[in-house]
């Protein structure tokens, strides 16, 4: 059997088993302790490839230490399409195999408007709705968790759905804060000198790259989540973690999202991303070994969502935006092979069809994809509609070269239209994908499109240009939620000596499924929703 020895200095071992007994000295243990406890480490956007390649370059050497002594498996994963937060959290926290949940931000036919999960109000309207379902939580019984969308039954404030609510945060303010004197691993004077200068050097490098791109759109909400999220609030739920592990929290949820915020602004292979990548292989070493030294030891998991893709604007390259794209010019007439496709056998309906409710069409920019809404109904569009009411929008997204692929609703079911064909999801070995796409990615979400009502009427998806590297329709120069082979590509690492397998599955909610089996207590009853 592997030990914390393999992996852990003797000097690190020490530390750690000093700041237990520091911390145990001044905070109670947890109410109701369990005998298996897990922290699970998400990090967020991060490939498994890119992953492997920091292992071999010798750039995380904690994590190779950990998969080279044989003390942790380390395995691909794919959890499902799209490949976005939301749907993997709630996949992993309730168990939702088809959460409704189309991408990071979306038009909600429900509410009537857009939202945008890094709206605080908006990620809580959504946790509720997801909490309604009746579903058990991974977080139920004590959990706690930092970072992520969803409260999903924590008992702890730090998530974006709680900052909805003043009184929620206000309330628990205290309790927050309790343990962070004796958790700290360095003194006030040494951090805030480090803060000081990684603020100015964030400030240098904003300046810096708005003034060779010529744009600041983001840059200020940049520059804001630079030092106040990736400093102080990760430097916060890496020591509150801390504290949780020595009071036997039994379930702890830490997102590590600093390398997907730098990637989604500036790349996710540019030296800015990477030294975020890097820079948390110290913190993990530091997890891992109050872990073990915790009164209860701890599995430790390290998880990731999706991978990043290179992302190149289409406003860069075409001089107008995606809306402006697919709604204005000249009339544009949709081939007749896709016709014959998006029909199927079906009459088309008649070229006069009953008034539809005034609506101004959205184009959500979610990335390398887009949502496009044509109508405020309830139900999106199935094919025939589309074809007879918006037949030159559906012209326009297929004929431009930038455009890879266009997701519609056909009956029942759903279909994906590349270059002149259409293809449903058990015939796209036939279907002319760009290598860069992941077919098995692409299957699962024309398999989930048909639940996920609120998805757009049209769903696109950006044309790859290179190995790793796709069209973007927003601003942002990495991507991800699309379809391609990098963005499915995710990874889960758990330990050896555990008594449980997170190899092999296909799906976010199964993650759920073992993880409940091995630290809730009882585990839930399988749902599928």
């Amino acid at each position: 059997m592997h030990t914390a020895s393999n992996v852990i200095s003797p000097q690190a071992q020490k530390w750690a088993q000093s700041l237990v007994s520091r911390i145990g000295a001044k905070i109670p243990p947890v109410a109701a302790p369990r005998s298996r406890n897990v922290l699970l480490v998400h990090l967020d956007g991060v490939p498994k490839a890119l992953l492997d390649e920091a292992i071999v370059a010798g750039r995380m050497p904690f994590v190779g230490r950990l998969v080279r002594s044989g003390a942790f498996h380390l395995d691909d994963a794919f959890w499902g399409a799209p490949t976005s937060t939301p749907f993997f959290q709630a996949g992993l926290l309730y168990g939702l195999q088809h959460p409704n949940l189309p991408g990071y931000s979306w038009f909600d036919r429900e509410l009537g408007r857009k939202v945008q999960m890094n709206t605080p109000s908006d990620a809580l309207a959504v946790d509720v709705r997801l909490r309604g379902l009746g579903r058990m939580s991974l977080l139920d019984g004590g959990g706690h968790t930092y970072f992520s969308l969803f409260q999903a039954g924590a008992a702890n404030r730090l998530c974006m759905s709680t900052l909805g609510s003043y009184k929620l945060m206000a309330r628990s303010f205290s309790s927050e804060m309790e343990g962070l004197l004796p958790a700290r691993t360095r003194s006030a004077w040494d951090f805030l000198r480090s803060f000081g200068m990684e603020s100015w050097l964030a400030a240098r490098e904003v300046l810096a790259w708005s003034a060779a791109l010529r744009d600041w759109r983001h840059e200020a909400s940049f520059l804001l989540s630079r030092i106040l999220l990736q400093r102080l609030g990760w430097s916060f739920a890496f020591t509150k973690s801390l504290v949780d592990l020595v009071r036997g929290v039994p379930f702890i949820y830490l997102v590590y999202g600093n390398y997907d915020e730098v990637a989604h602004r500036r790349g996710p292979r540019s030296a800015l991303a990477l030294e975020e990548l890097y820079r948390v292989d110290h913190t993990l070493a530091r997890l891992y070994a109050v872990a073990r030294a915790a009164p209860t030891p701890y599995d430790v998991v390290l998880v990731s969502d999706h991978g990043h893709v290179e992302s190149l604007p289409l406003e860069q390259r075409q001089g107008r935006r995606l809306e402006a794209v697919l709604l204005e010019g000249p009339p544009a007439t949709l081939s007749a092979d896709v016709t014959r496709g998006l029909l199927d056998g079906r009459a088309p309906l008649p070229s006069v069809l009953p008034a539809r409710e005034p609506f101004t069409p959205v184009v959500i920019e979610a990335g390398n994809f887009a949502h496009v809404y044509l109508s405020g109904e309830p139900a999106p569009m199935e094919a025939r509609e589309l074809l007879a009411r918006h037949g030159d929008v559906l012209a326009r997204a297929t004929r431009n070269r930038d455009i890879g692929m266009v997701a519609v609703r056909r009956g029942a079911h759903a279909v994906v239209i590349v270059g002149e064909g259409v293809y449903g999801p058990d015939d796209l070995e036939r279907a002319p994908l760009d290598s860069e796409f992941s077919r098995r990615a692409v299957a699962d979400f024309l398999l989930g499109l048909p639940r996920m009502a609120t998805a757009g009427d049209l769903v696109l998806f950006g044309q790859p240009v290179r190995r790793g590297a796709t069209v973007g329709f927003a601003w942002e120069f990495g991507s991800h939620g699309g379809l391609t082979r990098t963005e499915a590509n995710s990874l889960v690492c758990w330990p050896a000596d555990a008594r449980l397998d997170l190899g092999g599955l296909g799906h976010c909610s199964r993650l759920h499924e073992r993880l409940a089996e091995a630290y809730l207590d009882p585990a839930p009853r399988r749902v599928v929703l």
